[in-house]
């Protein structure tokens, strides 16, 4: 059953801070605002030290050595960020879950919809759908949502490279 339409969007902008993690608050919210609806409260520099705190724990799952490891990160993660299901309206979306409480703060609503789109996601598709980048001189995470789920790079741009330098030494 798929809860939440959006679960793709919110994963590429967690691993979007997880791999440029935002310098401010004001960063914060304008990055959620390219992604999702404008934060309903303002975001302080409580949110930022929540959200720099959740990223740290997100590289521990990317970089969970075993499906059982992160598991356990994701499992972690699902206790500290999100909240117990509640149904709600606004907005003229119709009735849809949150994973955070109604007036939550900015950070909240980040950490509780990231990391359940991150368990709806990975339990449908695989755990194995999360990694870094094959070139050795990138350190970047992806989240694969290719159609085999075989993906090794975080973008064209690296693996484009990658096959270059292959090429080059073979020749």
């Amino acid at each position: 059953m798929r809860v939440n339409h959006y679960n793709e969007l919110l994963l590429r902008h967690v691993i979007d801070l997880v791999n440029t993690p935002p310098a401010g608050p004001d960063e914060l919210a304008t990055r959620w605002n390219t992604v999702c609806t404008p934060p309903a409260t303002r975001v302080d520099a409580t949110d930022l030290r929540t959200v720099r705190d959740y990223l740290a724990r997100w590289t521990a799952l990317i970089d969970a050595p075993t499906e059982d490891a992160r598991v356990a990160h994701l499992n972690d993660l699902l206790a500290r960020y999100a909240t117990p299901p509640t149904v709600s309206a606004h907005d003229g979306e119709g009735w849809h879950m949150h994973y955070r409480p109604e007036h939550a703060r900015h950070s909240a609503i980040l950490t509780g919809a990231t990391i359940v789109a991150a368990a709806q996601y990975l339990t449908a598709h695989g755990m194995h759908r999360l990694g870094r980048c094959a070139l050795p001189e990138c350190p970047n995470a992806y989240a694969d949502f290719s159609r085999p789920g075989r993906q090794r790079y975080c973008s064209h741009t690296c693996a484009n490279r990658d096959a270059v330098r292959r090429h080059r030494t073979r020749r």
